[in-house]
């Protein structure tokens, strides 16, 4: 197990504070839609303060290796640091099992300071049964990036994080706006509605489930056809793996249409297409789910769209989530999303959406870039 301390940093404070005042996170315009908070989301009774039980959150997440996962490490550990709390965190390589037994080594390890826990797990399926011995403690967990698994939602007190059935939505919903600029643009489609592959996150990952999942069904209403999908990874290597696979599959049947679970898995899409003799923003169409990282070719317009999903403010989120329920004894919602503002390329919009898109005053190239 790789267990460490994360060290109090303050450079990000005034974003962690804009963050905490804002209740439901990001975006100004309007709070993104929430839920009742379930009858769990009570406090359990207690009669001693905050101080007096202790400072420590723990949070279980996949590995910092990960550049998404590193930014939401430093908005957590920069809010902590600001609200008080001592943030640990303990990480495992996207291995369940793995992460089943730092759990167990927690609660052995009995550490009377923990007044919470924070959990993502990696594979939210397998998940369940570390989850619960979590909540058996009595110590409140909330959980973080993945919605809970059916059936789990008893365990924690709430849910802060992205909503990746609405990124799935909205990425679809870009699909099929690419779909309608080729259309328009003369570009001759391989059937009625065009036909899309799909490079999805690795496989149990319930991120990729739920936007998949979320996905199809507009997809398939505006009768773009899914010719097939592979569940591949998160990084641009992966990304270009899978969409040799599937080019080689379906090549015969006619690529139009790309939907990458996010723009990293886009980079490597977009490299695989231009080597197979395609030329992504003419004769097929490229939308990376949510942003991350490389924004050259939403700039040049061989990625069509992507959605401005910011790593950091989520893990600002979580932790002034978890502070509000551990301050006041309850949450006002149970879920408690970040928006996903559409960011389209500059290439197919009559504006700039890379500079004018922002997410609590902050812009796509300050949120997505890292």
């Amino acid at each position: 197990m790789r267990r460490r301390l994360v060290p109090i940093l303050g450079t990000f404070l005034a974003l962690a504070l804009v963050a905490a005042a804002c209740g439901d996170d990001d975006e100004p315009e309007a709070a993104p839609a929430t839920t009742a908070a379930p009858a769990t989301t009570a406090a359990p009774a207690t009669t001693e303060a905050p101080e007096e039980m202790g400072n420590t959150i723990v949070a279980f997440i996949p590995t910092t290796t990960n550049t998404y996962i590193a930014e939401w490490g430093r908005g957590a550990e920069e809010t902590a640091a600001s609200l008080g709390y001592e943030l640990i965190i303990i990480e495992n390589n996207f291995d369940q099992a793995e992460q089943d037994t730092q759990v167990q080594q927690q609660i052995g390890a009995a550490d009377a300071g923990v007044v919470a826990y924070a959990w993502w797990p990696s594979d939210n399926e397998a998940g369940v049964a570390s989850l619960q011995a979590l909540a058996d403690t009595g110590v409140p967990v909330i959980q973080t990036n993945q919605l809970p698994f059916q059936g789990s939602e008893s365990y924690v007190v709430g849910y802060a994080g992205v909503d990746d059935k609405l990124n799935g939505e909205v990425a679809a919903e870009l699909v099929v706006e690419a779909r309608d600029v080729m259309s328009a643009g003369g570009a001759e489609l391989h059937s009625d509605g065009g036909n899309a592959i799909i490079i999805g996150f690795v496989a149990g990952y319930q991120a990729g489930i739920d936007r998949t999942g979320a996905a199809r069904p507009i997809l398939e209403a505006a009768g773009i056809s899914v010719l097939g999908e592979v569940e591949a990874g998160f990084g641009p290597a992966e990304g270009y793996d899978a969409t040799k696979q599937l080019v080689a599959a379906h090549r015969s049947d006619g690529i139009d249409l790309v939907y990458a679970h996010n723009s990293a898995l886009a980079e490597g899409v977009v490299h695989a297409l231009e080597e197979e003799g395609y030329t992504p923003g003419t004769d097929i169409m490229v939308v990376g789910g949510t942003c991350h990282g490389n924004l050259e070719f939403l700039e040049n317009g061989k990625e069509f769209a992507t959605g401005l999903q910011a790593a950091r403010l989520e893990g600002v989120f979580s932790i002034n989530t978890l502070d509000e329920y551990l301050t006041s004894g309850a949450l006002a919602s149970f879920n408690n999303f970040i928006p996903n503002p559409p960011v389209r390329s500059p290439a197919f919009t009559d504006h700039n959406e890379i500079e004018s898109v922002t997410v609590e005053g902050f812009g796509v190239a300050d949120l997505c870039v890292y």
